[in-house]
């Protein structure tokens, strides 16, 4: 299950940083983290959010490995910082005990740029179906913490418009049907320069079966594509948009 955007590149870089000369992780917490010196062949923006961000994954992950994982709940367990609780909600999950409660803990800690949220999203979903309303406040929670924590980060604004769809598509399965075209159609007045958006807005009332949104959106994909100059596409949603009108007949 992967947790975290760095290359594994990143992480052995940060791993041998923070090992060298023997070093334990739980060395560079005293208790506030103290980065390892940069390797002088290294050109790794932001050296210290890197290797604290490994650091914590890895004195996590270690206490489970000796300890066991109620061992490292005990200890890092609602410790408000997104990748210790990242580490244990993924170390829950691989010994099928996660609960709704770890996930949605992780994903109102302070965002960290670096944990890939995708997955704990999904798992939301998942084990949230038996509490929509919770799981919809908690998802929508989250995607205001994500845009606030990422506003100027690198590619900050493609990674909140992505969450942001997620979301939509949420609320068309949960069948909360108006607040999903409310943010679809804000988030393809946001993404002018391509036909993703409605896309997917198409592809999530297609599934849920609501043929006159999907109809809709595959019309507003088409007439963006012309838009763009982006005829072949424009054509074959147009063809797409024929085929699943002839359901509603």
């Amino acid at each position: 299950m992967r947790i975290s955007w760095l290359s594994a590149d990143e992480i052995l870089a940060a791993r041998q940083a923070l090992t060298n000369d023997g070093a334990s992780w739980s060395d560079h917490f005293s208790p506030g983290f103290t980065a390892p010196a940069l390797p002088d062949n290294l050109g790794i923006l932001d050296w210290e959010g890197v290797t604290e961000h490994v650091a914590r994954a890895e004195r996590v992950s270690e206490v489970v490995r000796q300890e066991g994982l109620e061992a490292a709940r005990a200890r890092f367990g609602r410790s408000g910082v997104a990748i210790e609780e990242a580490t244990l909600a993924a170390a829950a999950h691989q010994e099928e005990s996660l609960e709704l409660a770890e996930v949605i803990d992780v994903l109102r800690c302070p965002i960290d740029p670096y944990v890939f949220y995708a997955p704990f999203l999904e798992l939301l979903v998942e084990l949230g179906r038996g509490e929509l309303d919770r799981t919809i406040r908690a998802y929508e929670e989250f995607v205001e913490l994500y845009a606030r924590g990422l506003a100027r980060a690198p590619h900050g604004a493609a990674r909140i418009g992505a969450v942001r769809d997620g979301l939509a598509d949420f609320y068309v399965s949960a069948g909360k049907l108006d607040q999903a075209m409310s943010l679809f159609e804000t988030r393809h007045e946001e993404d002018q320069n391509d036909v993703a958006v409605a896309l997917s807005a198409s592809r999530a009332f297609l599934a849920a079966g609501n043929i006159s949104h999907a109809v809709r959106w595959l019309g507003v994909g088409s007439a963006r594509a012309t838009a763009l100059g982006r005829e072949d596409l424009a054509k074959r949603l147009k063809q797409k948009q024929e085929v699943v009108r002839r359901r509603l007949s």
